[in-house]
């Protein structure tokens, strides 16, 4: 039997609706969690602005039963998230067709270094179609703070190319967004 561990950030992570497409919002509320170590009542706050966001555009049926894409995800996280709660937002591989895994996983390691305040939410295809938040990275595995409780996934079982029965988690480098709360050029990082 599997033993739930406890996150690294101490919080345990918010969790989507087992019928609800919401793993977008969740994976924002969660990145924010991680990054201000929002209080229940301040997260939830969040929440009831996300959805008051998509309910006055009627946009929330959409969400709700289809999900949210990439360009939408983006206006959400300015829009509704803006500078008071995360002022920095990246996405260091927009327009880059399957980057190499080795050099996107290490822009993963570089940017989460360790540093307190910093988040990545990350795009999943493959056997996962999903939002999630990156908490850790290492060597060998990314170490989720996830909605649906999806712990790890094996970097032996991922890719950026194209999922296959072996790497079956694919991972989108193009929707993956970095966000922090210090003024940062990911575009100038040396990786």
């Amino acid at each position: 039997m599997a033993r739930y561990s406890r996150p690294l950030s101490g919080l345990p992570p918010f969790q989507q609706g087992g019928l609800d497409s919401l793993c977008g919002l969740y994976s924002i509320i969660n990145a924010e969690r991680m990054i201000n170590r929002s209080t229940d009542e301040e997260t939830q706050q969040l929440f009831d602005d996300l959805i008051h966001y998509l309910s006055r555009r009627g946009l929330l049926p959409k969400f709700l039963i289809g999900g949210i894409i990439h360009t939408e995800m983006l206006v959400i996280i300015k829009k509704v998230v803006g500078k008071k709660r995360i002022s920095n937002v990246e996405i260091p591989w927009r327009g880059v067709p399957n980057p190499d895994l080795t050099a996107f996983w290490k822009s993963i390691q570089y940017f989460l270094d360790g540093t307190p305040g910093r988040a990545v939410v990350l795009g999943l295809d493959g056997y996962h179609d999903h939002w999630t938040v990156i908490e850790k990275i290492t060597n060998r595995s990314i170490i989720l703070y996830d909605s649906a409780l999806i712990k790890r996934l094996p970097r032996s079982s991922c890719t950026t190319a194209y999922d296959t029965w072996k790497r079956k988690h694919l991972l989108l480098p193009a929707q993956t967004y970095f966000l922090s709360n210090e003024v940062l050029n990911i575009n100038e990082c040396d990786y």
